[in-house]
């Protein structure tokens, strides 16, 4: 995936740890954010996967050009 998601998977990984200590107003606040984040999650794997068959596309139109 791209190095944006990589961030962000990575501050969410570690918001979870830290959020685990944290006061219980944080922890309901993470708990709210958690899904959006597992959505996301989806969405870029989706977005991933349309960007491989757009490059399939292009390369295909590509050789049949030549």
């Amino acid at each position: 995936m791209s190095k944006l998601w990589d961030e962000i998977k990575r501050i969410s990984d570690e918001l979870e740890l830290k959020v685990h200590l944290a006061s219980m107003d944080a922890k309901d606040k993470w708990n709210e954010l958690k899904p959006r984040v597992k959505a996301l999650e989806v969405k870029m794997e989706e977005l991933n996967n349309v960007g491989t068959l757009i490059k399939e596309l292009r390369d295909d139109v590509v050789g049949r050009a030549k």
